[in-house]
């Protein structure tokens, strides 16, 4: 019997710890896809795009787990992709954006409180960003990136927590335009077990 209550016991903290180590880090990431169902998928354009077409980009912030009462960030974009607008979603008590610079956009540091806290249980999309490619892209000299930073100052994004307005960090992700192969190099299992001894 005691035997038998230690293994239950023993499973059940095993449990509390694995529950803990699942709790996730929040994040603000660019998407070029939206399902229009708070799904978002592809971070990396496999290609470049024809000249002067228009791109969507999707701003989300991820993980947060708390209600969220503001939000501040900056996206660096890479040549291949020229900023033309943001457009922020509309969301019950509506919001005001504060830009870094009297143009108030993404790529120069943006700032979003809202009227009423908005949920970070789920994704939330902050904005989507209209671009157009340039034609200054090219696969062949390696990866794009598209890179969230922190509002101009600061060294990561961040979302202002409803109620006490604690500042919470978020790591500010990358997406990538031609994101190109990944090099691998051809061994054997005890080649691979030799670069961990």
């Amino acid at each position: 019997m005691k035997r038998a209550l230690a293994g239950v016991l023993a499973i059940a903290f095993v449990g509390l710890l694995a529950a803990g180590a699942t709790a996730q880090v929040p994040f603000f990431q660019v998407y070029f896809d939206d399902d229009s169902n708070g799904s978002y998928g592809e971070t990396q354009a496999p290609n470049c795009g024809v000249v002067n077409d228009f791109q969507s980009l999707y701003l989300v912030a991820s993980n947060f787990n708390m209600f969220v009462s503001a939000v501040d960030y900056q996206v660096d974009l890479p040549p291949a992709l020229f900023f033309l607008s943001d457009a922020l979603p509309t969301v019950p008590g509506g919001s005001l954006s504060l830009g870094a610079t009297p143009a108030t956009i993404s790529t120069e540091g943006l700032a979003i409180s809202y009227g009423l806290p908005r949920s970070g249980f789920s994704p939330m999309l902050l904005t989507t960003m209209t671009t157009v490619w340039t034609g200054a892209c090219d696969c062949a000299t390696g990866p794009g990136p598209i890179i969230v930073n922190g509002w101009p100052g600061k060294t990561s994004p961040t979302g202002i927590r409803w109620g006490d307005f604690v500042e919470v960090g978020a790591v500010g992700m990358t997406s990538l335009v031609c994101p190109g192969p990944v090099s691998t190099t051809e061994t054997t299992w005890g080649g691979v077990k030799a670069l961990y001894r």
